[in-house]
């Protein structure tokens, strides 16, 4: 009886062992797996793109006239570029800026006077950039630019209904610039953003204000005056020049 019972333990026990021998030897083990993360999708020669770029001047300068501004477009600066090589780029821009103001009211001598009044200036930046670093992650370029364009200004006045007089000028400008910037590829889609910083010099022609008006027997009167006077011209010839810095939030997109 003794021996029945240990043959059936020793019988029992190998069976354990030789369950748990094939349940251990059935367990998975890990193996390293290699795997490449995509952190940028940069430019090559041959591509194109396309970016948007607000300046902070414009913005502090459209600010400080909303209080007001009637009716106001601008159009940040909009640059196509195209990559002739990895690391050379030419580019050209576009900017536009449109604002108008209306002031209508009764003056102390219970006559209505209206005033109306229209700025803008349109800009082609032609330019070209380089490109130091071949990382796909944070790209560091410099560059030149030339921007040129004419910008326009015209009032007019009205009082009791009649016309007063106008106010316009048309100046034509051109400059040149120098500018250096980063920006940050975002994963692996075709879109950075960036910061752009520079300096450019810009002179002004015909910086003449042409004034018509009408005195209350209707007779007419044409004279110059400049920006920052009123001393009045019968002819006139008006320059003006601008040296300064600008940094631009740039979001660019890039295809081929």
């Amino acid at each position: 009886m003794k021996k029945s019972i240990f043959v059936k333990s020793l019988l029992s026990a190998m069976l354990v062992v030789l369950f748990a021998t094939q349940a251990f030897g059935q367990i998975t083990t890990g193996t390293p797996v290699s795997r490449n993360i995509p952190t940028g999708n940069r430019p090559e020669a041959g591509d194109w793109g396309i970016f948007i770029g607000p300046s902070v001047n414009e913005i502090a300068d459209l600010l400080s006239k909303q209080s007001s501004i009637n009716t106001w477009l601008m159009v940040p600066l909009v640059n196509v570029k195209y990559y002739t090589s990895d690391n050379f780029e030419i580019r050209g821009g576009l900017q536009i800026s449109s604002i108008s103001y209306k002031t209508k009211g009764t003056i102390l001598d219970d006559k209505d006077e209206l005033s109306k009044q229209h700025e803008a200036y349109y800009r082609i930046y032609p330019g070209i950039a380089y490109h130091f670093s071949p990382n796909n992650i944070l790209d560091v370029y410099m560059g030149a630019q030339i921007p040129f364009g004419l910008s326009v200004a015209k009032d007019k006045y009205m009082y009791d209904g009649k016309n007063y007089g106008t106010t316009q000028r048309t100046s034509f400008e051109i400059g040149l610039g120098a500018f250096i910037g980063i920006q940050c590829f975002i994963a692996d889609l075709p879109v950075a953003i960036g910061l752009e910083y520079g300096f450019s010099g810009v002179k002004y022609f015909g910086q003449k204000y042409k004034n018509i008006t009408t005195d209350q027997e209707g007779n007419e009167q044409t004279f110059y005056t400049t920006e920052n006077s009123d001393k009045q011209y019968s002819k006139l010839k008006s320059t003006k020049g601008y040296f300064g810095s600008d940094l631009r939030v740039t979001l660019s997109y890039f295809f081929n």
